[in-house]
C-alpha cells in the first residue's frame, strides 16, 4: 500500500460564542506548508501529516485525508478513522456520526458515497456491503441497529484464539446504496447517549463505532 499505514491529522476548531464573551484567544499559530503548529509565546511546536485550522472546511478535511485512501479498501486492506479529541473538540461534527440529511457532511457520510462510486464503477466483481453501529458507554457495549430496548441490546466481548476479537449478536444490516447506509447512520445515532456540556448542548458522552463491511466476489469465479 502506497499510503503510510498511520497518519495523525490535527483539526483546530474556531471558538464558540461562550468562549469568546468570555474573551478567550486563539492560542495556536498554524504553519500549513510543514504541517506544524506552535504554541503562541512559546518555543512548543509540533508537527503532524496534516494540519486544519479554524476555517477548514469538512470537504477540505476528507479531500485531503480520507479520499485517496477508500480505494485501499477495494485492495483488500481495512480502514480505520479515528477522531480523538476532549469533549467538545469537534469529533461528532468532523466524523459526521450525527448527520441528519441536512448539515454539512463529515468524513462517513462522505466516505459512503465514494465507496459506492467505486461499487458502480467497478464490473468485475460482486459487491456484498453491511453495516454496524456499537456505543461503548460507561463500559457497557450497546448495539445502535437491533430493533430492540436499549437494556436488550447489550453486547458482551469475546476473544478467539483464531478469529481475534469477536462481538456475537451484533446487527449487521445489508445496505445498497448510500442513502441506505445513510438511514443506518442516523437511526443509530438517534439512539445514542447525549448530554450537555459547556461546550455543547448535545454532546455526545460515549464512544461509537460505525462499521462498513465490503465483501467482494470476482464473476469469473461463480
Amino acid at each position: 500500500m502506497a499510503d503510510k499505514a498511520v497518519q495523525v491529522a490535527l483539526r483546530i476548531r474556531p471558538l464558540v460564542t461562550s468562549e469568546i464573551s468570555k474573551g478567550c484567544k486563539d492560542v495556536l499559530e498554524v504553519y500549513p506548508d510543514i504541517s506544524q503548529v506552535r504554541i503562541r509565546d512559546s518555543d512548543r511546536a509540533f508537527t503532524y501529516n496534516h494540519i486544519f485550522g479554524p476555517h477548514a472546511t469538512q470537504n477540505e478535511v476528507f479531500d485531503r485525508c480520507i479520499h485517496h485512501m477508500i480505494r485501499n479498501l477495494f485492495s483488500g486492506y481495512n480502514l480505520t478513522i479515528l477522531a480523538y479529541g476532549q469533549t467538545g473538540s469537534g469529533k461528532t461534527h468532523t466524523m459526521g456520526t450525527a448527520y441528519s440529511g441536512e448539515e454539512d457532511m463529515g468524513v462517513i457520510p462522505r466516505a459512503v458515497s465514494e465507496i459506492f462510486k467505486h461499487v458502480r464503477d467497478n464490473f468485475t466483481y460482486d459487491f456484498a456491503l453491511s453495516v454496524s453501529f456499537m456505543e461503548l458507554y460507561q463500559e457497557v457495549l450497546y448495539d445502535l441497529l437491533a430493533d430492540k430496548s436499549r437494556e436488550q441490546c447489550v453486547l458482551d466481548i469475546r476473544e478467539d484464539s483464531n478469529k481475534g476479537v469477536l462481538i456475537p449478536g451484533l446487527t449487521e444490516v445489508p445496505v445498497e446504496n448510500a442513502r441506505s447506509v445513510l438511514e443506518a447512520l442516523m437511526r443509530g445515532s438517534k439512539s445514542r447517549v447525549t448530554g450537555a456540556t459547556n461546550m455543547n448542548a448535545q454532546s455526545s458522552r460515549s464512544h461509537a463505532i460505525f462499521t462498513i463491511n465490503v465483501l467482494m466476489q470476482n464473476k469469473t469465479e461463480w
